[in-house]
């Protein structure tokens, strides 16, 4: 009796000198609460409608010369309609290729703060000797919120571009 007593009480201690030190983060938490993304989210916007403004003007300057093409009715060169075709083709070209950059630079730019969670989290991990870190939904019971301490870390971090 004694030696299961003995077995048990040693298989205890042992589990627990080799216990698991899980955390987890809410990433999606960390994206909309980290400064530098609403800094980010306002200058793209910013952009967004300077690049709309602009393109509005270049689209009412399209439609007047469309108004004074159809005012000349049957008078209308051929050379005349394949030169506002060409400007036609041009401002869609043009309405593109600024929706590409757009979208091209708000990608870059969240991966970097993409990059800069990941940093963090590593950071938080081995400075609190967590062996597993999840996103939040994974874990259903357990282990221990770090997203507060991660979301310090990127805080206090070298802040990323937002231009």
């Amino acid at each position: 009796m004694k030696k299961i007593a003995l077995i048990a009480m040693l298989g205890a201690l042992s589990t627990s000198a080799f216990a698991i030190k899980v955390g987890y983060v809410n990433t999606q938490e960390l994206f909309g609460r980290y400064s530098q993304t609403k800094i980010l989210r306002t200058n793209l916007t910013k952009e967004k409608q300077n690049l709309e403004s602009s393109l509005q003007k270049k689209e009412i300057d399209l439609q007047k010369l469309k108004v004074e093409l159809q005012g000349k009715g049957e008078k209308v060169t051929e050379a005349e309609k394949k030169s506002f075709d060409a400007k036609v083709t041009a401002f869609q070209k043009l309405v593109r290729d600024s929706q590409i950059k757009l979208s091209s630079e708000e990608n870059k730019k969240m991966q970097e703060i993409d990059r800069l969670i990941n940093i963090s989290i590593q950071n938080v991990a081995r400075s609190g000797k967590y062996d597993y870190v999840f996103e939040q939904g994974a874990v259903k019971f357990g282990g221990q919120n770090i997203t507060p301490k991660v979301l310090e870390v990127m805080e206090n971090s070298k802040k990323i571009s937002t231009k």
